[in-house]
């Protein structure tokens, strides 16, 4: 009698994971090709190059189970707010030529753009000591920038950070003025990276290492082509 060498519960564990991931890879998002408002304030000028550029991705081994979670999360909220004529609810807006996307939430009365944030536990406890990262904050102000072209008023910023796997009791939500100047400067910077690729290669482009690298798009270990990928932080692993 044949024996299968894979026992059945992993091999529909197998297939399940092969399904969900290869969707996940055809999801819009992933599909996306031009910078989006959550990449422009990343540290990383050569991640913001490989975006312009169009370079290939070469981390596709990155489990999509956290995104997949977060997208599911995000329709539910825009549910769950959506009938509440006091909310813009997963309103299209354009910071600038080219630079578009979507507020999560933004509280009409208040003048407050809300971005839902869900976050592991490791997240969560940075976020509870350090607040929004530099990259949030310049997300969410160009969000704001985006609402005032639309002639809106918005006054603050603010991350909500939902735990995965958590309680509700849990959320945590972090509240910052909106200055105009941090969405410019964003801007700015994006403009003249995408200028300085008309005479240098995108290899030529500094870059700025750290222990987020495992999770760029192009992060490639041990990469000596950085036109390809980059080996990110060495220190970090």
């Amino acid at each position: 009698m044949f024996v299968s060498p894979v026992e059945p519960s992993q091999a529909i564990a197998d297939r399940l994971r092969q399904t969900i991931t290869r969707h996940a890879q055809f999801a819009p998002r992933s599909l996306q090709t031009r910078i989006g408002l959550s990449e422009i304030g990343d540290p990383c000028a050569r991640k913001i190059a490989y975006k312009i550029t169009g370079t290939e991705k070469t981390n596709v081994s990155t489990d999509p189970w956290a995104s997949i979670s977060g997208t599911a999360i995000h329709a539910w909220l825009a549910d769950c707010f959506g009938t509440d004529p006091n909310y813009l609810v997963e309103q299209k807006v354009e910071a600038a030529t080219g630079l578009s996307g979507t507020v999560d939430l933004y509280d009409i009365e208040q003048g407050l753009v809300i971005d839902h944030k869900c976050v592991g536990a490791t997240s969560m406890k940075k976020r509870l000591k350090e607040g929004m990262t530099k990259t949030q904050r310049v997300q969410l102000s160009m969000y704001a920038l985006g609402l005032i072209k639309m002639g809106y008023q918005p006054k603050n910023i603010a991350c909500a950070y939902y735990p995965l796997g958590g309680r509700l009791d849990n959320l945590h939500v972090v509240v910052e003025p909106f200055f105009i100047g941090t969405a410019m400067d964003a801007i700015n910077r994006m403009e003249t990276i995408e200028d300085s690729l008309q005479y240098v290669k995108v290899d030529e482009i500094p870059a700025e290492p750290s222990g987020l690298c495992s999770y760029c798009s192009w992060y490639l270990p041990n990469s000596t082509d950085l036109r390809v990928g980059c080996p990110g932080d060495m220190d970090a692993r």
